[in-house]
């Protein structure tokens, strides 16, 4: 893995890019949001917590690359091509203490049992652990999503507990800062 800072702009901090052996963690392109909002309305309702207001997803994902009040977005590039997004988010109504980051995942369809999900998963969990002093990363998923409760389960994560958010029960999957070094992460 190697993280770079990209141009952030005059006055606005350095965009993040993390480079992996086959994906790069990116920042969003302006012609890749119109896609991601429709990957959000098409989505299986089993990996959507709650469909968020259009202008606000839109003015989020204007700020790819910039990690703000707990807040990433990243596009999952594939040789050029977005094959998806990766994000850290402040979960709704459940407080979180400093150091945690909760994250979630969606691919594209035709990118997704090919080991693309889980090495975004571990590119960000290391970028969280080692530039953005993460104490724990954790992700809530659906019980039923067999394929992400999966790739948590290989990336080293364990399951943690449940949650009730959103009007629905999810397990939670976390890993801690010692427990992401023991695995031969950098955390």
């Amino acid at each position: 893995m190697t993280a770079q800072p990209g141009s952030g702009g005059q006055g606005s901090p350095p965009s993040i890019a993390i480079r992996g052996p086959r994906v790069l963690l990116r920042v969003l392109q302006p012609d890749e949001i119109d896609a991601e909002w429709h990957a959000m309305t098409t989505a299986d309702p089993m990996t959507v917590g709650m469909m968020p207001d259009e202008a606000s997803f839109r003015d989020r994902l204007s700020r790819s690359g910039q990690l703000r009040g707990g807040w990433l977005d990243l596009a999952i590039d594939l040789g050029g091509q977005s094959v998806g997004r990766i994000q850290t988010f402040v979960p709704t109504g459940r407080p979180v203490s400093p150091g945690v980051f909760n994250v979630g995942i969606g691919l594209r369809e035709h990118a997704r049992g090919l080991g693309y999900g889980r090495e975004a998963l571990a590119l960000l969990t290391d970028w969280l652990f080692v530039c953005a002093q993460a104490q724990v990363v954790e992700a809530p998923t659906d019980p039923a999503n067999t394929a992400m409760r999966t790739v948590f389960e290989r990336s080293g994560w364990r399951l943690v507990g449940t949650v009730h958010e959103l009007g629905r029960q999810w397990v939670l999957y976390g890993i801690t800062r010692q427990q992401w070094a023991a695995a031969g992460g950098r955390g």
